[in-house]
């Protein structure tokens, strides 16, 4: 059972999450699926944090803060919410980034999402570039799965590592982690 606390307007939840940006959501959300009540306080008057989108320039979409977020689709907890199911469209420019070498260059290189397209582009301006992206793919190909298991699974158990608190130690259950 969820512990529970009240809110700024009086009534009781189950948890508080400060902030309405991507992770904020993200663990309002989860708590909310596993039944507990939850409160977001934001002190913008727009949720989203650093992933809001706005038409600053009639008839164009302009990221606000940054725009580029690899892990979202990799992760199990996004992948479990089923946004698209809630109108969520994923958005993917061809070309990911450029990078200019100097203020007047005016062909920087590129990365897109199509390997071979950024290969091509690299090697236009420095042919051993394409080779050595292919081996980068390559790489990238042989730690992908091992890498992204890593970094959404659960820390590992941890409560002998707090034996050393004493009486400081955390005591409550959250899943595999102790809270």
């Amino acid at each position: 059972m969820p512990p529970s606390s009240s809110s700024a307007a009086g009534g009781d939840v189950d948890a508080v999450v400060v902030g309405a940006g991507h992770n904020g959501l993200v663990a309002a959300a989860v708590l909310a699926d596993a039944g507990w009540d939850v409160l977001v306080l934001e002190a913008q008057p727009d949720p989203g944090g650093a992933v809001r989108s706005a038409e600053l320039i009639p008839g164009y979409i302009s990221d606000l803060y940054s725009a580029f977020y690899p892990m979202t689709l990799a992760s199990p907890a996004m992948g479990a919410l089923h946004l698209e199911d809630y109108g969520l469209r994923w958005s993917h420019a061809p070309a990911v980034v450029g990078h200019a070498r100097s203020g007047p260059d005016d062909d920087a290189p590129v990365i897109y999402r199509d390997p071979a397209t950024t290969a091509a582009e690299l090697a236009r301006h420095q042919r051993s570039d394409g080779d050595n992206w292919w081996r980068l793919v390559e790489l990238w190909n042989t730690i992908k799965a091992p890498l992204l298991d890593t970094l959404f699974s659960p820390f590992p158990h941890c409560a002998r590592r707090f034996s050393c608190f004493g009486n400081w130690a955390p005591r409550r259950r959250c899943g595999s982690l102790v809270c």
